[in-house]
């Protein structure tokens, strides 16, 4: 039986694209997961757990001011000398150890999901003949290219990254047109798209109440998302709309945003579910909310998890003029897509809605979801494992 190694900085067990990675594998293959928590699913040969400290510094517990201090000037060192690989190596917990057991498990394929694995993908690789492929689960130059620090400190080590592995990667895949159009014109490679899609599952149309209009947005936060947009829309909608966020994500930002919340009656914030579950729960609502301007080019191109989530639980779907979002709500008819990203513009495109449209958006977002989903993409991931590593002999 062939084996393939799975590689990922985030939890697997909240993290959905090496969760359905492993997940369509796991039968066929013996999959080895490398992740910063054990993945919690049965099939798995091993799981090895990485702890990531971060490029600048060490976040492990015991490890009193004086040393991280001392740790974290080591690594500036190493910054203003340009030794990316170096920072790169240093953040993985005993790498050393890790190598020499990854190395004897004498893999098939490595595919990571995210770049700053890289060295460590090719490291085990060694010369011999394992292929590699690669996630770019966004354009990794200009992940952040909103915030300063991130250009001055993270951007040049993902350039350098890029520069250097993107080009022996024996195959990449990334979750929008954008992205992939812009990996070919910078870096002369063909990522083919694998969209961010959820299981199929067998969902009720929830009727709408003319009075109630229930919307939900969830997902990870980031101050470049400006959530506080969506928070000041509700100051322009009729009371018939309401507005819950179920977040995770950076704390100093929640506070803020929950603090922005507190004056507004029609807006909450709820506790959030399992990745698994998200579906599910938010079948109760009627409208899937996602209005996060292009503060930076990945959010431009963004086509996230949560777009398929809203339509595989048949919500309407409404949005922002995003690229690529905007390309699959008008070609399934599923949703409003406002002029521009401002609070009032999609507004008004909500204050339009009456309840017969809701319910036809809901039932065309059904027939969306009879195509938009996590089977298509795990056929289309065996064909390309077979063809990389052949058949599982």
């Amino acid at each position: 039986m062939k084996k393939i190694l799975i590689m990922c900085n985030a939890d697997p067990n909240t993290s959905p694209r090496p969760n359905r990675m492993a997940n369509w594998l796991k039968d066929e293959y013996q999959v080895t997961i490398v992740a910063r928590q054990e993945l919690r699913v049965a099939g798995l040969k091993n799981s090895f757990v990485i702890k990531p400290e971060g490029l600048f510094g060490t976040l492990a517990k015991g490890i009193n001011l004086i040393s991280r201090l001392k740790e974290l000037l080591r690594r500036l060192v190493m910054f203003t000398k340009k030794d990316y690989e170096g920072m790169i190596w240093a953040s993985i917990g005993s790498p050393s150890d890790l190598l020499q057991r990854l190395v004897r498990e004498d893999f098939d394929l490595i595919i990571t999901h995210d770049c700053t694995l890289l060295p460590l993908a090719f490291s085990i690789k060694g010369d011999r003949p394992v292929k590699v492929m690669l996630d770019a689960r966004e354009y990794y130059p200009r992940n952040f290219d909103d915030q300063w620090l991130w250009r001055l400190f993270i951007k040049p080590i993902n350039e350098y990254l890029c520069k250097h592995y993107l080009s022996r990667c024996n195959k990449t895949i990334t979750v929008s047109d954008g992205l992939a159009r812009e990996y070919h014109q910078e870096y002369q490679i063909s990522p083919e798209v694998i969209m961010s899609l959820p299981p199929t599952q067998e969902m009720p149309l929830t009727p709408v109440q003319p009075d109630r209009i229930r919307m939900i947005h969830h997902g990870n936060v980031t101050p470049s998302r400006k959530i506080e947009r969506m928070v000041e829309m509700m100051d322009y909608l009729d009371e018939r709309f309401s507005l819950d966020l179920m977040l995770v994500g950076d704390r100093i930002y929640l506070q803020k945003l929950r603090r922005i919340v507190m004056s507004r009656k029609n807006v909450k914030i709820i506790p959030p579910v399992p990745m698994k579950d998200i579906v599910s729960f938010i079948n109760q609502y009627d409208i899937g909310l996602f209005l996060v301007p292009p503060s930076n080019f990945n959010l431009m191109y963004a086509l996230p998890n949560k777009l398929f989530e809203f339509i595989q639980a048949r919500l309407v779907v409404a949005i922002g003029p995003s690229i690529d979002m905007k390309k699959i709500v008008e070609k399934y008819d599923c949703g409003i897509v406002s002029q521009d990203f401002s609070p009032q513009s999609l507004a008004q495109e909500l204050n339009k809605l009456t309840p017969e449209k809701i319910m036809d958006l809901k039932q065309k977002s059904h027939q969306a979801a009879m195509q938009l989903n996590a089977e298509m993409n795990g056929k289309r991931i065996h064909e390309i494992i077979k063809d990389l590593v052949g058949n599982n002999i």
